[in-house]
Parts: structure tokens; C-alpha cells; sequence
């Protein structure tokens, strides 16, 4: 996993919780979380869990909780980064039905040793969406959180429905996006 959702979650942690509570992280190997990850570094997707379950038990809130937060906060900097990714955008659903084909095949130029999760997306209709979220690293809470940071980027009124497919860790999950539907379900 590249080090830039590390150093990232680092600043989330700051701004959430303070540059003291992100000082008490202990990365692998028993090093604080600040001095072991730089952008460009390659490092075990287990580590991030790992650090999510540390600031999720000092922070008083679940980890699933804590990695859809950090994915709401991570869409907007990623809109920062790579504007022309949504420049093309009209809508949520439009952005996110092209996410694993344009957006992950983009960045897969600019990071060949990349590893993304796998999307499969299918339109249902003009106003609802299917995306299915499938990964070994168990991430489908940061995943729900990216989403919502795509839908709260367009301001729209974007319902998701959850459903997990697998055996409940995470690697397999439905996300159902309906237009115009009103609040978020779990």
C-alpha cells in the first residue's frame, strides 16, 4: 500500500484528534507512526488497520467508524491533488461509475506498483448506481467513507445502502447509490 495513505491518515488524525494523540500511534516494530511512513514508501496494508484500531480506541469510536471518516476527509484532498479527475465529472454517480476503469487506470500511470481495490459498477437506472467493493485488505469502511466524500463533494442528496457479501470482514461489499434519496443507511 503506498505510503501516501499513511502520511495522509497521520494528518486526519492530527486534525481530528490532536497532535498529541496522533504522537501516542505506535507503527511496527514498536517506532512512533510519525517517524516510519513517507509518501512514497510501500508499506503492509495490515499496518493501517492496525493504526486505524489504535486512534479508534484512544479517539472512543469504532474502526469503521474512524475509516469512513478518514475517507471522507481523504476524497477532498484527493480532489486537491488530481483535480482533472473530476473535470469531466457531472454528478457522483457519473464520477464513481468510471472509478475503477478511468480514475484507478490513471493513477496506475502515475503509480505502476499500485495496488487498488476492485470495482465492478453497473448503472441500474439514471438514478441508481451498484458498485461492488472487492479487496483481500479489508477496507471496504474506507471505501463507503470515499464514496461519501464523492457525494459530498457534489453536494448531492446520494443514499447508500451497505450490504456484505462475504463473511463479514470487509472484502467483499455492495454499495447501492440511489439519486435523490435522502440520508445515508447502514
Amino acid at each position: 500500500m503506498k505510503g501516501i495513505l499513511f502520511t495522509e491518515f497521520l494528518e486526519f488524525a492530527d486534525c481530528e484528534f490532536g497532535a498529541q494523540t496522533t504522537a501516542r500511534l505506535v507503527a511496527t516494530g514498536g517506532r512512533a507512526a510519525a517517524d516510519r511512513y513517507l509518501p512514497a514508501g510501500q508499506y503492509d496494508h495490515a499496518e493501517l488497520l492496525e493504526l486505524a484500531e489504535q486512534l479508534a480506541a484512544i479517539g472512543g469510536v469504532t474502526r469503521a467508524d474512524l475509516l469512513r471518516r478518514f475517507g471522507r476527509a481523504l476524497f477532498a484532498h484527493f480532489v486537491a491533488l488530481y483535480p482533472v479527475f473530476l473535470a469531466g465529472a457531472e454528478s457522483a454517480l457519473a464520477f464513481l461509475a468510471d472509478v475503477d476503469t478511468y480514475v484507478h487506470g490513471e493513477l496506475l500511470k502515475l503509480y505502476p506498483d499500485a495496488q487498488f481495490p476492485e470495482f465492478e459498477c453497473r448503472r441500474l437506472d439514471t438514478r441508481r448506481l451498484e458498485m461492488t467493493y472487492r479487496s483481500e485488505r479489508r477496507l471496504a469502511d474506507l471505501a463507503q467513507g470515499l464514496i461519501e466524500g464523492c457525494i459530498a463533494h457534489f453536494g448531492e442528496e446520494v443514499a447508500v445502502r451497505r450490504e456484505d457479501l462475504g463473511s463479514g470482514d470487509g472484502t467483499v461489499v455492495r454499495f447501492e447509490l440511489v439519486a435523490g434519496a435522502g440520508q445515508v443507511e447502514e
